[in-house]
């Protein structure tokens, strides 16, 4: 069985995998390889096949396959025969490996700052190598990409609360909390707490939000046949959101997402949007806080 079937887009990655079928055969394939790469560096540490011990050695075999690059691991090899072809910088990988280690210690993120740094971490980056597929060397762009992916990230983060809990994590921010010093399984088998929690995931998704509209500002500016596929994956993932605020926040023991109905609604809407080009108003503190903090990071998207 080709081990890269276990990683598909189309079973594992639904909303972007229909994003996804308006790009050319090449870019879809390029892609596909990246997040294949993605899934599998996530899965190490997430899949449960592993200690914590032994996932952290994984990863750090990984890492030594990147950088003298070459591997005998058929996925991580395609993902660096990629990193030449399209010169992503090693360090873009690294951050993101980075990033998935810190799943394998204990997960306690004290404010925003945190919660942008890590999102760069294992989704910011995966923006930025999305840039170097599709060529985009504008800087401004690629900070733009950058905050797609956090933006995404977030939302990844309020859909899976429960599911993080059961897993004895919290990715949300404790500064962003009204509920103090509960443990995740209190927390799971209290529904006022529960009531609590969800109230403050409104927060977080408004914070989410402008990020998405200042990153949206980039999209607009991309070569006419990467616009759409890319406005649509910022749209449907954003509408996650939306469809999560609709049932009052209620994100326990139900796992949110677009039906087939609802992503064609959407890629429609989506496609006169572009076509009219509005305006958008960027939140210029918003898009200073976050250069501020990821600049102490990387500047791979200043080079």
């Amino acid at each position: 069985m080709n081990k890269n079937s276990n990683y598909s887009i189309r079973t594992r990655a639904k909303t972007f995998y229909f994003a996804s079928f308006f790009f050319n055969k090449n870019i879809k394939k390029e892609i596909a390889t990246l997040y294949i790469f993605c899934r599998y560096i996530d899965d190490i540490s997430d899949s449960g096949n592993l200690n914590k011990i032994q996932a952290r050695e994984k990863l750090k075999d990984v890492i030594k396959d990147l950088k003298k690059l070459k591997s005998r691991d058929i996925i991580v090899m395609n993902f660096i025969k990629l990193m030449i072809k399209k010169n992503i910088q090693i360090q873009t990988p690294l951050m993101l490996i980075s990033g998935v280690m810190k799943d394998l210690g204990k997960v306690k993120l004290k404010n925003l700052e945190e919660l942008i740094i890590y999102s760069y971490k294992v989704a910011g980056t995966v923006g930025l190598m999305v840039c170097n597929i599709l060529k985009v060397n504008d800087k401004e762009l690629k900070f733009k990409g950058i905050q797609l992916g956090i933006a995404m990230q977030i939302t990844n983060i309020i859909r899976d609360i429960d599911e993080d809990l059961k897993r004895n994590r919290i990715y949300f921010p404790l500064e962003c909390l009204t509920i103090k010093n509960h443990k995740p399984k209190q927390i799971l088998n209290d529904k006022e707490l529960q009531k609590n929690l969800s109230k403050d995931i409104e927060k977080l998704k408004k914070f989410s939000d402008l990020i998405y509209t200042n990153s949206r500002i980039g999209i607009y500016k991309l070569p006419i046949r990467y616009r759409l596929p890319i406005a649509l994956a910022s749209r449907l993932y954003q509408e996650i959101g939306v469809k999560i605020r609709n049932h009052n926040y209620n994100i326990w023991n139900k796992r949110h997402y677009l039906s087939f109905v609802e992503k064609l609604i959407k890629s429609i809407v989506v496609a006169f949007e572009i076509f009219l080009m509005r305006n958008i108003v960027e939140n210029k503190n918003i898009e200073k806080k976050l250069n501020k903090i990821l600049f102490k990071l990387s500047s791979s998207y200043c080079d």
